[in-house]
């Protein structure tokens, strides 16, 4: 049985600028590993983590994430750090009272 695997990698930089790392997303297709899904999903998945890997070594970025995902949209596994900055409320300020 085929498969294609995607692994896609996603930043949001120090201004909270959304990007795809580049060479992402990538796929991975078992008719290229011999029809073997089993290592088309190793591959997949050792991409996956070399990006993550990747990724540690960067503290500049608000927002780093990677996901792999089977061709049907099954979400297989996903690593992520970080937030928006501007998603903490400054805790000194109050909200606005409805009129």
């Amino acid at each position: 049985m085929r498969n294609i695997f995607l692994v896609d990698a996603r930043i949001a930089d120090a201004n909270g600028a959304f990007t795809h790392l580049e060479g992402y997303p990538k796929t991975f297709d078992s008719k290229h590993y011999g029809d073997d899904v089993d290592k088309t999903k190793r591959r997949a998945e050792g991409d996956m983590s070399t990006t993550w890997g990747q990724m540690c070594k960067v503290d500049t970025r608000q927002v780093q994430v990677v996901t792999l995902e089977d061709m049907f949209g099954n979400l297989i596994e996903k690593k992520s750090t970080g937030d928006f900055l501007d998603n903490h409320p400054d805790p000194e300020s109050k909200p606005e009272e409805e009129t």
